[in-house]
């Protein structure tokens, strides 16, 4: 019998994710854009990082270049940033790809969409929503205004754009199925023994981590008068050699660039700054608290316009305060280790955190966000 020609046809994909998660997340549906269309020579292009381009990408800017922390960052770079909007409306004009693809990092993002909306006529869609329903509320309307459908991986985020005229489909959250993976073929076998391990996050940004490291260094100097603790600290990727002026004050620290959830399902405790992390320790189920401390003018902008008292995701879905937060002035070496202490000692108050942590399983349940979101674009954008 003879075989049917395999057809082959070309679908071009624009996307622009501007931050380390995003490079991840933006990866794995990628991935699963190209499993569910086999008859197509997908071509990928945009804004991203390695991830992506191991993937496919031919990126016009690199997220290493995107990344900044605050206000104060973005008014300098401004210049930067109006030429890489520019430059990519531009390429989407002459391209015309078959879909744009905006994953999370909103500044950009949204200005991209407005600039793009004038002449780009195909779906634009966006996977990982900017938290709006947090702080900055009034970027719904330009939303709404540009952006044909919002992918969004919490369920509460379906009814906030419900009630703003946005349509949005819950489709679960990605990190869910990573982690799951994770967990079932890397069981944790470390329980708390005498010697506590515990883990530092200080931020995968040169100043985050300039900010973040003296205090944590500082608190685990407190904490190891109280308890036996080796202390591991989590390098992101390329940003080792900001870790040399703190040399001779970790000395007795370990510094990994291992996968970040090894670090953490190994870990009796976690001290992480605000971000994807704190996601990351929830679904591991590993106890942890969180900090963050700006620039001092980037937090008296911020402040009036964030509309959530919580910054911890758990924290927002619990509706409870479930794990600690430290947050500009309360980020004290004082502070950090006596909640550290508590955690670490107090058997009924750890477990009760955990236990908070276990209901964040059931309320996302255990849905394929890359999978859902890339027949989604698929079936809403006619590929």
């Amino acid at each position: 019998m003879e075989e049917k020609p395999f057809s082959h046809r070309d679908v071009s994909v624009f996307i622009s994710a501007g931050e380390h998660s995003g490079d991840n997340h933006a990866s794995g549906l990628m991935q699963q854009l190209k499993v569910q269309m086999p008859d197509a020579n997908v071509m990928f292009y945009g804004l991203g990082g390695d991830m992506m381009t191991a993937v496919g990408m031919d990126p016009i800017y690199h997220v290493r270049d995107l990344a900044t922390v605050g206000f104060t960052d973005v008014i300098k770079k401004y210049g930067f940033f109006k030429n890489a909007i520019k430059d990519s409306a531009e390429f989407i004009k002459q391209k015309n790809p078959d879909v744009v693809i905006l994953v999370d990092y909103p500044g950009f993002n949204i200005r991209l969409a407005e600039s793009i909306r004038k002449f780009y006529t195909k779906k634009i869609i966006y996977y990982i929503s900017p938290q709006l329903w947090a702080w900055h509320e009034s970027r719904v309307n330009k939303i709404r205004k540009y952006v044909d459908l919002m992918l969004v991986v919490f369920p509460f985020e379906v009814d906030f754009y419900g009630k703003h005229g946005v349509k949005a489909e819950f489709v679960g959250h990605p990190l869910v199925k990573k982690i799951k993976e994770f967990r079932e073929s890397n069981p944790k076998i470390t329980g708390t023994g005498e010697v506590k391990r515990i883990t530092l996050l200080p931020g995968s940004r040169k100043d985050e981590i300039k900010t973040h490291m003296p205090v944590l260094i500082e608190a685990m100097k407190i904490l190891k008068e109280s308890i036996n603790a080796e202390v591991f600290i989590s390098i992101a990727p390329g940003m080792e050699s900001h870790f040399d002026e703190f040399k001779e004050s970790i000395s007795g620290f370990t510094l990994s660039e291992e996968s970040s959830y090894w670090l953490i399902s190994e870990s009796d405790l976690v001290l992480t700054k605000a971000g994807t992390s704190t996601m990351e320790c929830t679904l591991l189920q590993v106890p942890y608290l969180i900090f963050y401390r700006t620039y001092p003018l980037n937090y008296f902008i911020l402040k009036p316009i964030v509309k959530v008292d919580k910054l911890g995701i758990a924290n927002i879905l619990l509706e409870k305060n479930a794990v600690k937060e430290f947050i500009q002035n309360d980020f004290t070496a004082g502070n950090l280790a006596a909640e550290s202490l508590k955690i670490l000692t107090d058997e009924a108050y750890r477990t009760r955190m955990l236990g908070d942590l276990r209901k964040i399983w059931d309320t996302l349940g255990s849905k394929d966000a890359s999978s859902n979101a890339a027949s989604l674009i698929i079936e809403r954008a006619g590929l």
